[in-house]
């Protein structure tokens, strides 16, 4: 009977001192105790997703929109023209606008009060030794003045203006003469290999185009 006992207090006495191994009683050991297993826990409320909501550092940017404008087409070629383009690449923007440019300088001296005091001075550029000139006598705003030249180019208007001044013309002034809608310009807009693209090879009809500068894209 007294083995038995002693067995039996040993089974108890292991077991205790088992429990209390485990649950860290008896100092640090190779594992952690519940206390040590709950403060170690990770916090749930400050978990987060690593690069949620950071724009990523090689994000690729947009393509680079250009324009291209060719200028001097008649408004039906420039339709044709714009919906060539079209059909090559639905994904351009082509616009299409009257070509407001000058077409001439105009040399002249302003329209005089009545056709004598025209008369005066057209008999005092002739005494000047300037013959290539006439009094426009037409109704209009320009009635009574007198041309003096018109002129393809800015530049050309300005070296004849100076001479006429070297001459003693004192009153001739440049004019600029418009002819808006005459001529048409087609805009495109897209990126530069579509450009390239759409623009290659382009038929004979539209050789006459030339480049100009395209309007100020909106916002």
């Amino acid at each position: 009977m007294q083995v038995l006992r002693t067995v039996f207090f040993l089974l108890v006495l292991g077991n205790l001192l088992l429990f209390a191994w485990g649950q860290g009683y008896l100092g640090t050991t190779g594992g952690v105790g519940e206390a040590e297993r709950l403060a170690a826990q990770i916090e749930p409320d400050k978990l987060h997703i690593a690069g949620k909501g950071i724009p990523k550092e090689n994000a690729e940017a947009p393509p680079r929109e250009d324009c291209r404008a060719l200028a001097g087409l008649e408004p039906e070629a420039a339709g044709r023209l714009a919906e060539l383009l079209a059909g090559r690449d639905a994904q351009l923007k082509i616009g299409q606008r009257p070509l407001d440019e000058p077409k001439s300088w105009w040399v002249h001296i302003p329209p005089l009060p009545n056709s004598a005091q025209a008369d005066k001075k057209a008999a005092e550029l002739s005494r000047l030794g300037i013959k290539d000139f006439y009094v426009v006598r037409e109704g209009g705003p320009n009635q009574y003045a007198i041309s003096l030249g018109l002129y393809k180019s800015e530049e050309s208007a300005n070296n004849y203006l100076n001479a006429l001044l070297k001459k003693g013309v004192k009153s001739a002034r440049i004019q600029v003469r418009e002819a808006p809608g005459d001529k048409s310009v087609v805009e495109i807009r897209g990126t530069p290999q579509q450009l390239v693209n759409a623009l290659a090879e382009l038929p004979p009809e539209f050789s006459g185009a030339s480049r100009a500068d395209c309007a100020a894209a909106r916002p």
